[in-house]
């Protein structure tokens, strides 16, 4: 199932979208709900959600202001505008920030049916990716004991991503067994552990392309790659493109 945020401050039309039967018939569930938009902000520290449905004018921090400031922190995160007639120029400007669509008030079933059928089709494909912003989400934010797990094994690797650990290496710090491990990793989160070793390294590969002069050979280096052309290799199955390509598209 997806996890939904549901932002709207009237609590009485929370209600009746939070009751709608194509959440669920869709593979969605509401995970949390919020009544503005700086709630949503720290309601969001500790809940990890794929997709944010949220109203425009709201008091305290209204739904593109919020918006904004969630982009910042999870550039992949979905978002979904419920706007009045009269709001389509703040509905425009979030389309602009990147939302997935808008709907306007009041929502139907029809309407949500059709953006969720939208939504899932991009989060299934993003199903890799969107899981490895989750696990990022988690590593940086206050979880539950389900999740604790994940937090702890995202952390030791983000503190490490200039070395090249092994899983006995993990295993030992979170004292695990290997075996347990990797198959708890595999069934909670899909990826083995040399992948999701490799995929933070990426994560962390795009930021120093885009943010600092170093050269691709040392990028490779400080992430604790023997081998420039390897690391290219990597950073293209991950990424679609070469680093060189990378950060010519970002200049």
């Amino acid at each position: 199932m997806y996890r939904v945020m549901l932002v709207e401050d009237d609590r009485t039309v929370r209600y009746v979208y939070s009751r709608m039967r194509e959440w669920e018939k869709q593979g969605f569930t509401i995970e949390c709900e919020a009544a503005n938009g700086s709630q949503a902000v720290e309601m969001l520290r500790t809940h990890s959600v794929d997709i944010i449905f949220t109203d425009i004018r709201m008091p305290l921090m209204n739904g593109i202001e919020m918006m904004k400031q969630m982009k910042e922190l999870y550039p992949g995160m979905l978002f979904v505008l419920i706007s009045s007639y009269n709001e389509f120029e703040y509905a425009r400007e979030g389309l602009k920030l990147g939302a997935l669509d808008y709907i306007t008030k009041p929502m139907e079933e029809k309407d949500l049916l059709e953006v969720l059928e939208r939504a899932k089709v991009i989060l299934d494909d993003a199903s890799e990716g969107g899981m490895l912003q989750k696990l990022i989400m988690i590593s940086k934010n206050e979880v539950n004991e389900e999740d604790s797990l994940l937090a702890n094994l995202c952390g030791y690797l983000e503190e490490h991503l200039s070395e090249n650990l092994t899983m006995e290496d993990v295993a030992e710090y979170l004292n695990m067994n290997r075996d347990y491990l990797g198959k708890q990793l595999k069934l909670r989160t899909g990826y083995t552990f040399r992948n999701l070793y490799n995929s933070l390294k990426m994560e962390y590969a795009k930021d120093l392309i885009h943010e600092s002069s170093q050269k691709i050979y040392e990028i490779s280096d400080s992430l604790g790659y023997t081998s420039a052309d390897y690391f290219s290799q990597l950073f293209k199955k991950s990424v679609g493109m070469t680093p060189a390509e990378y950060k010519r598209g970002r200049e």
